[in-house]
């Protein structure tokens, strides 16, 4: 008989060890695996007998993994992730796409550009499952085990695959109703400081500049905000109730300047689009499931409104 692939351990007693250390407590593992924590410590206490090392350090207030145990969980996580994927390719002809994607998104664009396509994704794929993270980092998509996000802008990861989705502009709004009192519209964006503007704060508090291009090169202006929030939608709605002038993504106003609830101001300063891309880990294989939400939302039959696809800019 061969015996090349037998196993050292208890393939039972690994997955409870990978379970418990990415619970992080031996209560919160049992119930995930059904079982009492006396038993799940019983499975701790084989596997670090049949290895010979210790995996756990154990207080009354924590669990740590040790340097071995850190080692062990990374290959033993990754052997289990492979066997999963290992199964799900060999039943793919005969299988529906099946699972949760966790995906990682900036606030919005859940709301603007995702969501308007899932009745499609899902109706397609009815035993897919979303889970949505709001999240602009993307050390999360490692830190949160993401199976993919939308980044925006620069990538200097190297580790992540990147997938071009579109280009979003940033345009300048304001209702037709905000300039009744003053002389004119602003004609360059230096004006703007003439005018009441609604500023968007970032996480760590500080207001975003306002970026434009002109004839001399590109222009930053730190707006006169007599308004702030950490909330785009705070800012359009204020916008849109003639409160002021708004710098924001197009797909978040588009509707409002359709119906003429705002209008775009300083089009011909506008800046350069900024590129949002899917992002991926590098140097895994790719579930079914994820292949299938990548593929659903790269595809040519799905509009992302307010994004122009990379071919249509190009």
């Amino acid at each position: 008989m061969n015996r090349t692939h037998e196993l050292p351990i208890s393939q039972a007693d690994a997955r409870v060890f990978v379970t418990v250390a990415d619970a992080g407590s031996f209560t919160a593992a049992a119930a995930l695996h059904s079982m009492t924590p006396s038993a799940v410590s019983k499975a701790i206490g084989r596997l670090e007998s049949d290895l010979g090392v210790r995996l756990l350090a154990r207080t009354t207030r924590a669990l740590h993994l040790t340097e071995e145990g850190m080692a062990f969980h990374e290959r033993c996580a990754r052997a289990f992730e492979l066997l999963a994927e290992a199964a799900e390719e060999a039943s793919a002809g005969t299988r529906a796409v099946a699972g949760t994607v966790r995906l990682g998104l900036p606030p919005l664009f859940g709301t603007f550009l995702v969501a308007p396509l899932l009745p499609v994704l899902l109706a397609r794929h009815p035993k897919l499952r979303i889970e949505i993270v709001s999240t602009m980092r993307l050390s999360d998509v490692f830190d949160l085990g993401l199976d993919v996000a939308i980044a925006v802008g620069a990538l200097p990861d190297s580790s992540l695959v990147a997938r071009p989705l579109g280009y979003g502009q940033f345009v300048t709004v304001a209702a037709p109703g905000c300039f009744a009192k003053a002389a004119t519209r602003p004609s360059r964006p230096e004006g703007l400081g003439d005018h009441r503007c609604l500023a968007y704060t970032r996480p760590d508090g500080r207001e975003d500049p306002w970026n434009f291009t002109t004839p001399e090169g590109p222009l930053q202006i730190a707006a006169r905000a007599d308004v702030r929030s950490d909330d785009m939608h705070h800012l359009a709605a204020m916008a849109v109730a003639g409160l002021g002038v708004a710098h924001l993504p197009m797909f978040v106003v588009g509707e409002h300047l359709a119906n003429g609830r705002l209008e775009r101001l300083l089009r011909e300063f506008e800046p350069a689009p900024k590129l949002a891309s899917l992002v991926y880990p590098a140097g895994r294989s790719m579930p079914r499931r994820v292949r299938a939400f990548i593929d659903f939302l790269l595809s040519s039959e799905q509009h992302l409104a307010g994004v122009t696809r990379p071919e249509a800019a190009g």
